[in-house]
Formats: structure tokens, C-alpha cells, sequence
């Protein structure tokens, strides 16, 4: 096994702001959290595990203000606009500079550095996919490292059949899920995977910021 210990900063890391916000109402990436927006959080947590490059994926509007690179979802057929996460990981992979990539969305604000670079560090030619496990069980395929040659043509021909869960993509993969008891020593490991989708979640994650 050849383990890719402490090559973060040649990672190329993605965050990801391109969903609908349907049940926000509003763009969810430029609302601020403890004075940062929601993708600031996000690249500020690449980029303190040592991911340098960074890059948006997503279709944002004309008022969005940041200096860091924006890409638009690809779609494989030019006549689709598909708003699903899956459509982000296939435009991320598209786009890597490196063989790994770090993916994270914008809205988990609470995700840090520390859990990024523990993640990073489990990367290796072993695996396909790095991917946590939230408390509740679940995996959180949107906070993880993805090998891009092995990744990329199962995404994308899961794209082209319609199918576009996340789990489903991870199943297809040689995937190393990192369980909770993992990463529970990490400070702020209780609030990692509170997920801003709506009104709601937006003023628990106020709350908790404002401890």
C-alpha cells in the first residue's frame, strides 16, 4: 500500500456551492456564519489542511463576490441542467489538477481543518474514496477525498444512466469509510456534520456558532 501521508497541499480541493437552495430560499453559500460565508468556512477548512488550490463548483449568480476560481456543473448532456451533488463530484473530477481531490460543501460549516487533514491522511492507492461517517450511521460522501482516474468514468457513467444517488456511487467504489470513533477526538467532532439546508438549520448553526 503506498500511502499519501502529508501530500494535502498537492491536492486540489473543491468546495462545493452550486445546489438550488430550494428549501433556503436564498443562496445558502453567501450566508455568513460567525462572519464568514458558508463557502468561506469551507475553503478556509481546505485550505488550513494544507489544500492550497482551490476552486467553486456551481452555478452562482452575478452578485457573487469571491477570489477564488468559479466553474459552472458540466453537464454531459448540454440540455440537461441537473441540480444534484453528483453533477458537482463529476465536474470536480473533470476539472482536478491532482491525482487525489478534496470535495467539501459549503454547507457543512462546522467541518474543520483538522478533520480534512486526518482524512487526507488515510488517502492511499489502496482506495477509491475517503469518506466519514456522521453519529447518526449515515455516510457523508460531501466531506471527503476522491481518486480521480478510478472515480471519474463510475460517476459519469452513472450520470449518463440517470442515476444519480450518492450512495450509489459509493458502492461502486473501493470506498474507506472513516467511522465517527475516528475522528471523535477532533475538537468541535459533535457539530462536524450539521447540515445548513434550510431557515432552520441555519439558526441552529447560528446557535451553536455563537456557543
Amino acid at each position: 500500500m503506498s500511502a499519501l501521508n502529508g501530500t494535502a497541499p498537492n491536492l486540489h480541493g473543491f468546495v462545493l456551492v452550486g445546489g438550488a437552495s430550494s428549501r433556503m430560499g436564498r443562496d445558502k453559500a453567501q450566508m455568513a456564519i460567525g462572519g464568514q460565508k458558508l463557502f468561506e468556512r469551507s475553503a478556509a477548512a481546505l485550505r488550513a489542511a494544507g489544500l492550497h488550490r482551490i476552486t467553486l463548483v456551481g452555478k452562482v449568480g452575478s452578485d457573487f463576490d469571491s477570489d477564488l476560481p468559479v466553474i459552472d456543473d458540466i453537464f454531459i448532456d448540454a440540455a440537461d441542467d441537473i441540480r444534484a451533488p453528483i453533477v458537482g463530484v463529476y465536474t470536480a473530477l473533470s476539472r482536478a489538477k491532482t491525482p487525489w481531490i478534496g470535495i467539501l460543501a459549503c454547507d457543512l460549516p462546522f467541518v474543520t481543518g483538522d478533520l480534512m487533514t486526518r482524512l487526507a491522511g488515510i488517502c492511499s492507492d489502496e482506495f477509491h474514496a475517503i469518506v466519514p461517517i456522521q453519529p447518526d450511521a449515515r455516510s457523508q460522501p460531501l466531506c471527503g477525498f476522491y481518486r480521480c482516474e478510478s472515480c471519474l468514468p463510475v460517476v459519469e457513467g452513472m450520470i449518463k444512466s440517470n442515476d444519480l444517488k450518492m450512495q450509489g456511487f459509493l458502492s461502486r467504489l473501493t470506498t474507506r469509510f472513516v467511522e465517527f470513533n475516528e475522528i471523535a477526538d477532533l475538537e468541535g467532532s459533535a457539530n462536524f456534520f450539521v447540515n445548513v439546508n434550510s431557515s432552520k438549520d441555519y439558526a441552529t448553526a447560528v446557535t451553536i456558532e455563537a456557543g
